[in-house]
């Protein structure tokens, strides 16, 4: 990846990540377990696949998202607070990365990543993120059960993990196959 690239991956990874923020907000508010926990959370998703294909620069788009997010909407007056729980919602797609990578056998280009490869990085990273999530939340007093709180949180990032994931995928797919089409036949 060229140096020049990376700030518009960290800008673009951030904005997207923010408006489907926005957009999980207004869709499934009314779905909400508690603060900072939905049931259906579909910014994982971009987190999980922005880390995925951009590594550490996905990464810093969502912690600069995040943090911005955290701040605006859940722990404006507490800065501390927004800016860890920013750090956990990038650290914590690239942690699961790093697993899959190691002990998966995902190659780092993602050249052999298959359905089974994408459900496992997503089941991952879920389990992981709303486990720091909660951790964090436990040890500053923003959450009450700690068990409850993870297994939803762990849930609604895994569901909003799989549809983005696999609803990129299938674009994917049809972009590669109406290329394919679209193409005039060589001579």
């Amino acid at each position: 990846m060229r140096t020049r690239n990376k700030p518009a991956i960290v800008v673009l990874t951030a904005a997207a990540y923010a408006a489907l923020f926005e957009l999980n907000t207004l869709l499934f508010s009314a779905f909400s377990f508690s603060t900072g926990v939905d049931w259906i959370y579909l910014p994982s998703g971009l987190r999980l696949a922005f880390v995925l294909v951009f590594g550490v620069w996905g990464a810093l788009g969502i912690i600069l998202a995040s943090i911005a997010i955290d701040f605006i909407h859940y722990f404006n007056a507490d800065v501390t607070t927004a800016v860890v729980t920013g750090l956990i919602s990038g650290a914590s797609p690239l942690l699961a990365r790093t697993i899959c990578v190691d002990r998966l056998g995902l190659n780092k280009d993602l050249t052999n990543l298959t359905t089974g490869k994408l459900l496992n990085a997503a089941v991952i990273f879920s389990v992981l993120s709303a486990t720091l999530h909660q951790l964090w939340f436990t040890f500053r007093g923003h959450t009450e059960n700690f068990i409850s709180s993870a297994a939803v949180m762990a849930l609604g990032d895994l569901t909003g993990a799989i549809l983005i994931l696999y609803l990129a995928k299938y674009l994917f797919s049809q972009l590669t196959l109406h290329q394919f089409e679209s193409k005039p036949p060589e001579l």
